[in-house]
């Protein structure tokens, strides 16, 4: 009787252990996007399937936009200080495209995430 019980106990037990398996690691492959005007954005993503990131095929956040004229637009984004992903006022352009006001306000955007970052880090 206490094997079948074991045994039982086993079966029941099984499926909670699968659920904790380690989590897909997203597709590397850069991927054509074509913006709503038009132009054609080089996405790549980072992560797995609980955290991941979109990022232009030299490394830069974007995100995609959901509010105002920017709408479903890939913009250069940021972390805020929650920890989430925040698209910026700008629509992103590969790194050939890219004006000297746009790099400088990626640079911007960088120091925001690493600051935010930071910041998390030591709250954990």
């Amino acid at each position: 009787m206490k094997k079948f019980f074991l045994f039982a106990a086993l079966c029941l037990m099984l499926p909670f252990g699968m659920s904790t398996a380690s989590a897909v690691p997203a597709n590397p492959r850069p991927q054509n996007f074509v913006q709503p005007n038009g132009d054609t954005l080089v996405i790549r993503l980072r992560g797995d399937e609980r955290y991941h990131e979109r990022l232009t095929e030299d490394g830069i956040l974007i995100v995609m936009s959901k509010k105002g004229s920017k709408n479903g637009y890939y913009c250069y984004g940021y972390i805020n200080k929650k920890g989430e992903q925040v698209a910026g006022r700008k629509v992103a352009h590969n790194a050939d495209k890219r004006t000297k006001c746009e790099k400088r306000y990626i640079e911007r955007l960088r120091k925001k995430t690493e600051r935010n970052r930071a910041k998390l880090q030591k709250q954990e």
